[in-house]
């Protein structure tokens, strides 16, 4: 016997010693356990357990009813979940909430999905504006409306005459004729500076590209407390736990927004876990540089609850908006549909390759990960030529330089990510939705590989699936839909919002789609070690559902709902609660 265990049966040395085995039980105990349930861990052996026990926000173990027992204790609060699915707490890395939150207390989105949805909303927003106000139209894209285009001067004239009506779509402004009166253009041959005026054929004003300065100076600007923001952000949150979203990556912000969720953070109001993207359009090394000291922040910095990620730039503009970098010219069709001038353009590109090499290299430097917002295959491919020119002075594996968008991938840009350690987080929603204009003004070549998640997952490229939500509350109809079950769907069945599949060869199993909105988002931002799966030490985010993801029918995996979202150990959404049962 050991002089340490005999000491240990001394009066004073055994009550130690009782004290100090009812420590370890006590530090063994759950605060929660669910049983009786089908736990998805994404373990690297794609695990199913029965059950799982949590303490402190962490996981405390995952396995077998029987293997529970163990940690349950007189306090212990059991819950059966009578064969219920459990999967990780999802992670949506691609949003814009405070944007959302302060918009939506500006002018609430609405989904408009065609000119006479247009007109409709345009007749009832005039019995609340005052006479003389401008009506601004809340943002679509002419890849969703019906029509397929703009609506003209005419078609807005026909909903609203009294008020000036101001449109901005695919990087035109549209203006009913009271608009245009006002900003000085009537007929063919009124020029307005800083604009390119498109007339029709009668000689009347029927678009205009630019020009935003002196609209602008006619449309006040709309400010929004920082108190009302911040409530409705938290609204905002909530409804992000309702469709089991536990951590989410604002993907361009600004140091004060930031601050704002430290602050919610420090009042113990956030519902969400949130890791931001610093975006400035940085111009030279020296930038970075004199950006980074002001700052004061760097990637990593912050705690499981309010982090900082990447320092972003963008390089070339969007699909919806006509200016996506692509490998080729645009050609006839899409110069038609956007309205362009160039028969050559290919799009913007607003770095050079060399530029971006030097912005790279001295952020990486600094402790930077790296995030560029790239939609085409061209720009991206540039983006990839600049990384391989800084690898060659400094290693860049590793450091998971992150494109966001991109998608139109190729066999050969995937190859070069892979050998680059580039990850990457794309939208599957502007798939649901665009992906019938893209075979339209693209051709199937393009819409085949549009969002080509198989190519990404087979070559191991991480790569995140999101929404990019930006405006509205509605999870299913907000520009863009941020529910996280119909972004699995799309990921899994390649269907677009009319039911037409495009690309099948580029569909997911439904656990690759899962791990593309949790173990991949978690890597992405530095975080897979603590959340992302379910697994002993990790935090304990989690989300139960009405069905079993992985055997329903295909088209239920979009009506999925969560009936528990779990937080940090803790229930931050509860489906019964909610519906009042």
């Amino acid at each position: 016997m050991s002089v340490l265990f005999r000491n240990c049966f001394r009066p004073t040395c055994l009550v130690l010693f009782v004290c100090l085995i009812t420590s370890m039980v006590s530090a063994e105990t759950a605060t929660l356990i669910f049983k009786n349930g089908k736990v998805i861990t994404l373990d690297f052996k794609s695990k199913i357990a029965e059950a799982i026990a949590i303490r402190d926000g962490k996981i405390l173990a995952v396995g077998s009813n029987a293997e529970m027992k163990p940690f349950q204790g007189e306090q212990t609060k059991v819950v059966s979940l009578d064969g219920k699915t459990v999967i990780p707490g999802l992670i949506e890395s691609h949003v814009h909430a405070l944007r959302a939150a302060r918009g939506e207390l500006i002018q609430p989105h609405q989904e408009l999905n065609s000119v006479a949805e247009i007109q409709a909303w345009i007749r009832e927003k005039v019995k609340e504006v005052p006479p003389g106000r401008w009506i601004t139209v809340p943002r679509t894209d002419i890849t969703r409306l019906k029509e397929r285009r703009r609506p003209t001067p005419a078609e807005l004239d026909a909903a609203c005459s009294t008020h000036p009506v101001y449109m901005n779509i695919a990087r035109k402004n549209v203006l009913n004729t009271r608009g245009f009166e006002l900003i000085g253009i009537r007929k063919e041959g009124d020029k307005l500076a800083g604009a390119r005026v498109i007339f029709d054929e009668a000689g009347k004003p029927l678009m205009m590209e630019g020009g935003g300065g002196a609209i602008s100076k006619l449309i006040p600007r709309e400010t929004v407390p920082p108190e009302a923001t911040r409530e409705a952000l938290k609204k905002l949150h909530a409804i992000y736990n309702s469709v089991g979203i536990t951590s989410i990556l604002e993907r361009g912000s600004r140091v004060d927004e930031y601050r704002e969720y430290e602050l919610l953070k420090e009042q113990n109001e956030l519902t969400v876990r949130m890791t931001m993207t610093i975006r400035e359009q940085l111009r030279s090394a020296e930038a970075v540089r004199e950006f980074t000291k002001k700052l004061g922040l760097i990637t990593g910095d912050g705690d499981d609850w309010v982090r900082v990620g990447p320092l972003k730039i963008s390089v070339d503009g969007g699909i919806h908006w006509g200016s996506t970098r692509l490998s080729e010219p645009y050609g006839e069709k899409r110069i038609k549909f956007y309205v362009l001038e160039d028969p050559d353009y290919r799009g913007d590109l607003a770095y050079s390759r060399e530029l971006m090499a030097e912005i790279f290299e001295e952020g990486q430097k600094l402790g930077w990960q790296m995030c560029c917002h790239a939609t085409g295959d061209g720009s991206v491919n540039e983006i990839l030529s600049a990384l391989e020119e800084v690898n060659q002075r400094l290693p860049v594996k590793g450091r998971r330089f992150c494109i966001t968008h991109a998608y139109f991938p190729s066999g050969e840009s995937v190859k070069r990510s892979r050998n680059l350690g580039v990850c990457y987080d794309t939208q599957t929603y502007l798939f649901y939705r665009d992906a019938d204009a893209i075979n339209q003004i693209y051709g199937p070549s393009w819409v085949n590989r549009f969002m080509g998640l198989k190519m990404f997952v087979d070559a191991g490229v991480p790569v995140a699936i999101n929404s990019d939500h930006m405006n509205g509350f509605d999870p299913d109809h907000s520009m863009n839909a941020f529910n996280p079950f119909l972004a699995l769907y799309i990921a899994v069945s390649r269907r677009d919002i009319y039911g037409d599949v495009y690309g099948p060869q580029q569909k997911l199993s439904r656990e690759e789609a899962l791990r593309c909105m949790t173990s991949d988002a978690a890597y992405i931002s530095f975080e897979e070690d603590k959340k992302g799966t379910l697994e002993p030490g990790k935090l304990a985010d989690l989300v139960v559902l009405d069905r079993d993801y992985l055997t329903c029918p295909e088209e239920e995996i979009k009506q999925i709902k969560p009936l528990l979202t779990v937080l940090d150990g803790k229930v931050v959404y509860d489906a019964a609660q909610d519906s009042g049962t």
